[in-house]
Formats: C-alpha cells, sequence, structure tokens
C-alpha cells in the first residue's frame, strides 16, 4: 500500500511540478473519507487508483468507518423502477426535529417479489418480468449497491423445473470475507388436494470468484421448505422452514442454520407458541413480537426471547411494559419490528409510506419510545415501504445471497445451489441434501 501511494505522489509531482509532498498516511487517511460515489469515479482514473482502492487494507479500514456511521436504508417500488433512500441511524434523541432522507439510485424493475436485507452495503431484489423470447414470467435477482448507485443481474439458475419460482436470503463470511449463494430447488406433489412438500435430492454451491468456476455438492439432513424470514449472524443464517421429513415433527416450523464458511446446514426445534421474526440481538439469536401479530396503539408490551445456549437450545423471555405515552406516539401507525441497534433500542416502521412517515425506537434499557420523522420520499406516500437498520457502505465488489426455489407441479425434487459473487464470471453449483 505504501508503495502504491508513493506512486501517486511521484506522478502528482510530475504533473504539478511542486516540491510539496503531503504524507503518504495522510493521503490515505483523506481516502478514507471519500464517500463511496467518489471511490467509484476515482477508481477509474487509472489502474494504479484502482489498485488501492480494491485492497485488503483498504476496504476493510473503510467498512470499519462505515460501519461506525450505520444508517437507515429505504426502498420503494413505483414507476416501474426501484428507488432507495437514506437517513442517519444515529442521531440525537429529540422526537420534533425532522431528518431528510437521501436519495441514492433507482433502476428499471417489472414487478418486485421481494427487497431484501442489506449485506456489506448490497441490496438483493427479486423481480418477476418476462423476458424477450418467452412467455411466461421468470425470476431475476438485481444486485445493488445504493451508495455507489451500481446494479447488475445474477445469472439464472439451471434448475430441472423450468416452473420453479425463487425465494432468496442473504449471509456473509466474515472469517474468510467471502460472499456466497446457496440454492434450494423445491418441488411439490399433491395428495387430495393438499400441497405435499418433500424430500430434497440436489443441492448446489457456487462461489464466484476470479477464474474457472464450478458447482459443488454439499449435504442437508432434513428435508424443509424455507419460509421468507432470516437473519445472518456472525457468518451464521437462520432461517424459519417448515420441516418435511417423516418424522412426529413432520410439517412443525423449526429454525434452519447454514454456516457460510463450512457450508453445512444445522437445525433449531422451536417450542409453541412460535414467533414468526428472527431478528440479531447482541450477536445472539433472538425474536421481538408484541401481544398480537403487530405492534399498535392497542399494544402493552414487547416480548423478547434470546437463544442463550444453541447447543442446549435454550431460550430466556423478557417482557418489556410499554410506556404510557405510546398511545400517543404510535398514533394509528401499524408497526413491524425491523431490528435491535447496538445500543438495545428496537426499531419498528410502519409497512407503508405515510404522510409524515415516522421511524420508532424503544429502549430496551429505558422502556422509553421515541419516533423520528423522516422527510423527503412523500411521493411515495401509500405505497409499501421496505426498512432496513445498520446499512453500510462498503466499496468492495462482492455479495452473499442464499437462493430458495420451490415449485408447484407434479414432479418431486428439490435442489439446493449456491452462488458467491466477487469478481469475475457468475455461475452456480450445485449442493447436496440427504
Amino acid at each position: 500500500m505504501r508503495k502504491l501511494l508513493q506512486k501517486i505522489s511521484e506522478d502528482r509531482k510530475a504533473v504539478v511540478g511542486s516540491s510539496l509532498t503531503i504524507p503518504d498516511d495522510l493521503v490515505f487517511e483523506i481516502l478514507l473519507r471519500l464517500p463511496c460515489k467518489s471511490i467509484a469515479r476515482c477508481r477509474c482514473l487509472s489502474k494504479l487508483w484502482a489498485s488501492i482502492f480494491d485492497s485488503q487494507d483498504f476496504t476493510d479500514r473503510y467498512l470499519t468507518i462505515s460501519s461506525a456511521r450505520p444508517q437507515l436504508l429505504f426502498a420503494f417500488q413505483e414507476y416501474g423502477k426501484v428507488f432507495f433512500f437514506s437517513t442517519p441511524q444515529n442521531h440525537e434523541h429529540d422526537n420534533s426535529s425532522p431528518i431528510t432522507a437521501s436519495y441514492h439510485m433507482s433502476f428499471p424493475v417489472s414487478r418486485v417479489r421481494e427487497i431484501y436485507s442489506p449485506i456489506s452495503g448490497l441490496v438483493c431484489v427479486k423481480d418477476e418480468r418476462i423476458l424477450k423470447g418467452m412467455k411466461t414470467p421468470v425470476t431475476v435477482w438485481m444486485i445493488c449497491n445504493p451508495s455507489t448507485g451500481k446494479s447488475f443481474s445474477l445469472p439464472r439458475i439451471n434448475t430441472r423445473n423450468k416452473r420453479s419460482s425463487v425465494r432468496s436470503f442473504f449471509g456473509y463470511d466474515p472469517v474468510e470475507k467471502q460472499f456466497k449463494v446457496l440454492s434450494m430447488t423445491f418441488a411439490t406433489g399433491v395428495i387430495n388436494g393438499v400441497i405435499d412438500y418433500t424430500n430434497s435430492t440436489d443441492h448446489q454451491v457456487l462461489t464466484l470468484q476470479a477464474g474457472k468456476l464450478s458447482w459443488r455438492m454439499i449435504e442437508c439432513s432434513i428435508p424443509h421448505y424455507p419460509r421468507c424470514n432470516s437473519v445472518c449472524i456472525n457468518g451464521v443464517l437462520y432461517y424459519i422452514a417448515e420441516n418435511v421429513a417423516s418424522s412426529p415433527t413432520y410439517r412443525d416450523m423449526i429454525i434452519v442454520s447454514f454456516d457460510f464458511r463450512s457450508e453445512k446446514f444445522s437445525f433449531i426445534e422451536v417450542a409453541k407458541p412460535f414467533f414468526h421474526s428472527l431478528i440479531n440481538f447482541n450477536g445472539k439469536l433472538a425474536s421481538v413480537t408484541s401481544d398480537s401479530n403487530y405492534f399498535d396503539r392497542a399494544s402493552t408490551c414487547l416480548n423478547l426471547r434470546v437463544l442463550d445456549d444453541i447447543e442446549k437450545n435454550e431460550w430466556s423471555k423478557h417482557v418489556y411494559k410499554l410506556p404510557l405515552s405510546w398511545e400517543n406516539v404510535v398514533a394509528d401507525a401499524d408497526l413491524h419490528c425491523v431490528k435491535v441497534t447496538a445500543s438495545n433500542e428496537v426499531v419498528l416502521s410502519g409497512y407503508s409510506q405515510r404522510s409524515p412517515f415516522y421511524v420508532f425506537y424503544y429502549s430496551l434499557e429505558k422502556e422509553t419510545i421515541r419516533r423520528v420523522e423522516i422527510q423527503g420520499m412523500e411521493a411515495f406516500t401509500r405505497f409499501q415501504v421496505y426498512t432496513f437498520v445498520d446499512h453500510v457502505e462498503d466499496v468492495r465488489h462482492k455479495v452473499l445471497i442464499l437462493i430458495s426455489l420451490f415449485s408447484l407441479n407434479d414432479a418431486i425434487y428439490q435442489e439446493h445451489q449456491v452462488l458467491t459473487i466477487e469478481t469475475g464470471k457468475l455461475s452456480w453449483r450445485m449442493i447436496e441434501c440427504e
């Protein structure tokens, strides 16, 4: 890194003709404070500049600085496009001071089915569209970086069932610093008019990196049908699924975990009553619910369940009484839990854009509620809003997405595939699930 900075300094002297120099360490610190979009432009100046911004030292330092100033990320679909906005996540506890959201980017879509939680600054959008020469819609995944305004499409997965639809989950291996994608293809049979989910056969893994890419087989011990809700904690993905194995727990809900480093599955049994939202609570798997299906002015408490010991499957339950001011602060909003921040504040958001639009913060330590008005997104009033917490800027060219495919036809099979996205060609590889 120091040699690269010295070369830039020498080039500057040759062009400017000045004997004044800026210390290399200071140049590095200046570059670290450039906005993400400025880095994207500077990377195009020359191979030398690109090598600096792509170096491990720079990208790691930049991510560390960005993580200290996380953002709220908002996404909307309207006018044949998907739009992204953000605001600072940490700010003064002042309910009376509105915050103006910053517009980042938009790109064309047809019919957005889902927008998934950001992973290291990148977002996956599941779009359904009819491609040229085709009569039926297919699923297309768009990966975008709202901070740089860049986006690209993932390659289509080759499956034996062309009528498959897709579900996606994100994750990241912080040890190997790799982003990956796991794909599971499901088929179903219909028995007495009831959809019957069956065992899986093929699971594929693909690591995207420089050079030739190929699929690898991995194993999965219990067949399952994945649901949408998921969270990635320290390189392990957790998602809710339905057990479809021939066992006494057939069709019971379970939590599936997938380690992105070892590429191994494991499963967690869930006691009833079952909870439907998974979050990261101080590095532990947890769930936040109210005394009803969602949070509204009639809610009286907040229930927090934390997985304290994953080996023993021991959960602790914490009940927080909502303050007297809750009803007036929430008013007529219907809210869902987005996430718990590092300062132990539960972030709650509405399902659709309203005017005015608020994000709510409930402090687990103080048991207080506050709201922050977000301005600048009034054009999307009454449209569905996706709210995400802890969005950061990352200048690396990588992303990981877990893909689950399921279909509704007479064929019975299941495939699991994984895609790891870095630099180079993208393709999928098969993995096994017994």
